[in-house]
């Protein structure tokens, strides 16, 4: 895959509409779609016979022809109108239920021309009934139908996507790619050695009085600020976030105890992702604005099992979209990448406006700003970052 220059981005998260409420919508437009023509055409009856023709011979053939075309040219026109209803800001019916077409991937307006695209679907699918049931089969939360399939749009809730809009995490500023060196002529950024400004200890450990002191850890190549944490299974114990610190000399007195660690919460959303004590290989954001580092081999998935080298991470996926082992990302010193592990419902990169599936089972190099979608959930590299 080429790499082309890329931006961080907060791509919108559209909260899907309930059936119910979609079923409310389009019997709002339905009933205006059928009440239009038939008022047209009871103008044109009435004008007709006020004009005398009706009584004429052959005046009725003349009257019902008028009523006719008058009520045909009326349905056409409102059709234009209620696409582009559709394309804009919603049709009457979806305002009226608090509904949203939107693009699937960067929740924006679909414009007119998809939004005839996808009333054309809707149109034949219906001509054989299933159309109007394929919303039912998506087992996704977005129940997207033939039609919503064919324009990759998706029927939102207004006020929750707003309501979550709200919330979200500003976006990172554009910045340099971290996984690749700087271009040419770029001045190089130092590398700092941070060493402990005072020796510390660790509850439930006392290293001898004899060890050397560690050597400084150069500085991340990643901007502070990030948590190693994603959004899935239990806390991380607190031998994972111990850190070995020299002992005090025989000359300074010894510092209190620090206070027993805190019990492991239960917050679902709290677990590593690698080993916190290497350099994180890349930082990324999930799309319910949780941000965690990868610092080694590391699966992702609904539950995925433990291989050898490699953390496993379960993700909560209520709509099960997720395979066991849906994904996974690693990288080394030339960048980083995701795999598909031949997930059910694979794996899609949004770069630059542009959606490509990723090739099961093969690399894909990643950068800064790349959007991946795995079902109904997805994340951002250097999201949070």
């Amino acid at each position: 895959m080429t790499d082309r220059p890329s931006r961080a981005r907060a791509v919108p998260t559209v909260v899907p509409a309930q059936i119910g409420r979609r079923v409310g919508a389009y019997a709002i437009d339905l009933g205006i779609a059928l009440a239009i023509p038939v008022l047209f055409s009871l103008i044109g009856w009435v004008v007709v016979l006020a004009s005398g023709s009706g009584g004429a011979r052959g005046g009725l053939p003349i009257a019902l022809l008028v009523c006719y075309g008058v009520g045909s040219l009326v349905s056409v026109a409102w059709l234009l109108v209620y696409t582009a209803m559709q394309g804009g800001r919603g049709s009457i019916g979806q305002r009226a239920r608090g509904l949203m077409l939107a693009d699937a991937a960067t929740g924006t307006r679909i414009g007119f021309g998809r939004a005839l695209l996808r009333n054309v679907v809707w149109a034949l699918a219906a001509s054989i009934i299933v159309g109007y049931f394929t919303p039912l089969f998506d087992s996704s939360a977005r129940r997207q139908g033939w039609h919503d399939k064919a324009t990759r749009t998706v029927v939102g809730d207004r006020k929750a996507t707003d309501a979550a809009a709200s919330v979200a995490p500003a976006p990172p500023p554009p910045a340099a790619n971290p996984f690749l060196p700087p271009p040419a002529g770029a001045p190089a950024t130092p590398v700092t050695a941070v060493a402990p400004s005072a020796p510390a200890r660790t509850a439930g450990f006392a290293p001898p009085a004899s060890a050397a002191a560690p050597a400084p850890t150069p500085a991340l190549p990643i901007a502070g600020g990030l948590i190693s944490q994603v959004p899935g299974v239990s806390a991380p114990s607190a031998a994972a976030s111990e850190v070995r610190a020299p002992a005090p000399s025989s000359a300074t007195p010894a510092p209190a105890p620090a206070p027993a660690a805190a019990p492991a919460s239960d917050d679902i959303d709290a677990t590593r992702a690698g080993r916190s004590s290497e350099p994180a290989l890349l930082a990324a954001a999930w799309d319910d604005g949780t941000r965690f580092a990868v610092y080694g081999r590391t699966l992702f998935g609904r539950n995925p099992a433990a291989e050898d080298g490699a953390t496993a991470v379960a993700v909560r996926d209520e709509t099960l979209s997720l395979s066991k082992t849906h994904f996974e990302l690693d990288g080394d010193a030339t960048g980083a990448w995701v795999i598909d592990r031949h997930s059910t419902n694979g794996t899609v990169l949004l770069r630059d406006g542009e959606r490509t599936t990723v090739e099961p089972g093969a690399r894909t190099a990643l950068r800064a700003g790349d959007h991946l979608e795995f079902g109904d959930r997805s994340l951002t590299i250097g999201g949070g970052a």
